[in-house]
C-alpha cells in the first residue's frame, strides 16, 4: 500500500483531493495528513510518503504561495494536476455568537473575502494552516467564541459546530487545482 501525504488534516479539501486522485489512478493508499505544503514536500524528500497532494492555485485567490515556497525545498515531479470544485461554509461555536474574527486558511479567506465582508463588516481575518484545522480549533476552544470558521461542510459538522451559511465562496463556480507529486529521487 502506498502512502499519500496531503496538506491539511482529515476532512480538509486536500484530503478529499487525495482521495479523488488515489481512486482515479487506482492507487491503494494510506492517506497521511501533513498540515502544510512544506510538510508534504519534506515527507516526500525523506521518503516517508510515496506521493503528495498539494493545492497549487485557485481561480479566485490565485497561486497557493505556501506550495510555491515548499516546492523550492527539493526537486519534485508533478505527476498530474486536476481541478476540484471548492465550497466553503461558515460555522460558529454557538448560534448567537457575535463574530469579531473569521479564521481559515489564507486561500479560503481570499475565496470568500467579499461575502465575509458583507456578513461580518469590520471582522478581523485570522490565518490558520488549514480550513478543517480552523473548525477543530474553534470547537476545542483554541479560538475564542467570537470567531467564525470557514471550512467545508463535513469538517464543521464533524466538530459539532453550528452552520450559519453555506456556499460563501465569492464565485459559485469556485475551483482549486491540486497536484499529485513525487520526489525525483523515486
Amino acid at each position: 500500500m502506498k502512502k499519500i501525504g496531503y496538506m491539511g488534516i482529515p476532512l480538509s479539501n486536500s484530503e478529499k483531493a487525495a482521495q479523488v486522485i488515489a481512486m482515479k489512478r487506482g492507487i491503494e493508499a494510506e492517506l497521511v495528513p501533513l498540515v502544510s505544503s512544506e510538510g508534504v514536500v519534506k515527507a516526500l524528500l525523506s521518503g516517508s510518503v510515496d506521493y503528495g497532494v498539494v493545492a497549487v492555485r485557485n481561480m479566485v485567490a490565485g497561486p497557493v504561495l505556501e506550495t510555491e515556497k515548499a516546492m523550492k525545498l527539493g526537486e519534485m515531479r508533478n505527476i498530474e494536476e486536476f481541478s476540484m470544485p471548492i465550497h466553503h461554509c461558515i460555522f460558529v461555536r454557538t448560534k448567537d455568537a457575535r463574530i469579531s474574527t473569521v479564521a481559515s486558511h489564507v486561500q479560503a479567506l481570499g475565496q470568500t473575502y467579499r461575502n465575509v465582508s458583507q456578513l461580518f463588516p469590520g471582522a478581523d481575518r485570522l490565518e490558520v494552516e488549514d480550513t478543517a484545522l480552523a473548525a477543530e480549533m474553534l470547537a476545542d476552544g483554541r479560538l475564542p467564541e467570537d470567531t467564525a470558521a470557514i471550512c467545508g461542510m463535513a469538517a464543521g459538522l464533524h466538530y459539532g459546530l453550528v452552520l450559519i451559511k453555506e456556499n460563501v465562496e465569492d464565485d459559485p463556480d469556485n475551483w482549486t487545482d491540486f497536484a499529485l507529486l513525487e520526489s525525483v529521487k523515486c
